[in-house]
């Protein structure tokens, strides 16, 4: 990534928080390759318009996860969990660039768009590995949809919870935490650790140890609750990864 002259501050992460800083419509592209030390063509040539510029890393992460589930052999929970946290440490490596995304999408709704469009390629990703990794049976698609879906809601949650406190001690913790818990949903899904998965109906009713996070932003358990997903033969697979999202971000707000 090309470094700002003079600042150890990347330009994706300078120009993002300039955005924030003075307002998404009204800084203009010009006055970002200004700061940035480069001409309007080269700042379209490099990042192309202000939104594909705010979420520019993605590509690059969205590649090193593939790359990383078309590991011949790998099981299906331990790619779940590792991309995972894949996923986060790329923001914990960019902490800087990451709260100031953070604080920019909180008030542009089109880049909140975005962020979900962007979170919907995740669970592409990880879905297609999954009807990869996962044993042939009637339920694999539906269930690789499903998982994928909750696996990138939970991650989500995880990194809200670190952007409140974006402390290099309080993301390592999380990033042992969040193993933890994918870990916890391929069991729901009866996929066990370090094995290619069951074949299961992904209507399910399953004991889960509830999360609370506290101001250091580590979690810890609370007690326990049960999630309910209940999803009818032949449903859409767009309306269950929904619906299991919902279910996974509302449990872990509980």
């Amino acid at each position: 990534m090309e470094q700002d002259r003079g600042c150890g501050e990347d330009v994706v992460t300078r120009s993002i928080r300039m955005l924030a800083d003075h307002g998404y419509l009204e800084t203009t592209v010009e006055q970002l390759a200004q700061a940035a030390g480069i001409s309007r063509a080269t700042f379209f040539r490099k990042y192309g318009s202000k939104e594909d510029m705010v979420f520019a890393d993605h590509a690059d992460t969205l590649e090193r996860l593939e790359l990383l589930l078309r590991r011949p052999g790998i099981p299906a929970a331990s790619g779940l969990a590792e991309g995972a946290r894949l996923v986060f440490r790329h923001n914990l490596d960019h902490p800087a660039r990451a709260a100031a995304r953070h604080d920019l999408l909180q008030g542009v709704e089109s880049l909140r768009d975005r962020e979900i469009a962007m979170s919907s390629r995740y669970e592409r990703v990880f879905q297609a590995f999954l009807q990869r990794a996962l044993p042939a049976s009637a339920d694999r698609r539906m269930t690789a949809v499903a998982l994928a879906a909750a696996t990138v809601a939970v991650h989500n949650a995880f990194l809200r919870t670190w952007l409140r406190d974006p402390s290099p001690a309080g993301g390592e913790q999380l990033v042992g935490a969040l193993g933890g818990r994918i870990a916890w949903l391929c069991g729901a899904f009866e996929v066990p650790p370090g094995e290619g998965g069951a074949a299961s109906d992904i209507s399910f009713v399953r004991e889960r140890t509830a999360m609370r996070f506290d101001d250091a932003a580590a979690p810890h358990s609370v007690g326990s609750a049960p999630i309910v997903v209940v999803v009818p033969q032949g449903a859409d697979p767009a309306s269950v990864a929904e619906r299991t999202a919902r279910s996974v971000y509302e449990a872990l707000r509980s």
